[in-house]
């Protein structure tokens, strides 16, 4: 039986974008002192992180940082423990920061910029947070 050349073109491609799928993802850890005493995880394009802070002022520290950085924010969801915000970057790359709050002291920071995810540009918008938290929010 032969199978149509439509077909195999279909495959071929989906199979190219599950192994890049494959390739682009993975876990490592990302130092961030030069001691690798704190370390955040990098899971399949998403940067995580924990920042001490509530939710409601992770939530305001991302905005300032999203500012400082020169994105424009298109969406902001809150509630008492969590939020969800959103931005564009010059290059128009979607940017997606999750944020859960762990206990009264500790919220959860998840960021992923686009659908793959960019290590580099996540740390330094984590870390604009977190310099935003230590210094009061940013604002």
């Amino acid at each position: 039986m032969k199978i149509p050349s439509s077909l195999r073109s279909i495959s071929l491609i989906t199979g190219s974008l599950a192994a890049l799928a494959l390739m682009t993802s993975g876990c490592s850890s990302v130092a961030l002192d030069k001691q690798g005493d704190m370390e955040a995880t990098y899971v399949a394009g998403e940067f995580r992180m924990l920042v001490n802070g509530t939710a409601p002022a992770t939530a305001a520290a991302t905005s300032s940082a999203f500012k400082q950085l020169g994105l424009f924010q298109i969406k902001s969801t809150q509630d008492i423990y969590s939020a969800t915000l959103r931005a564009r970057t010059p290059k128009d790359e979607k940017v997606t920061v999750s944020i859960a709050e762990v206990n009264s002291r500790q919220t959860m920071v998840r960021i992923r910029v686009d659908i793959i995810g960019d290590k580099n540009f996540s740390r330094k918008l984590y870390e604009q947070i977190d310099r935003n938290l230590s210094s009061g929010g940013g604002s």
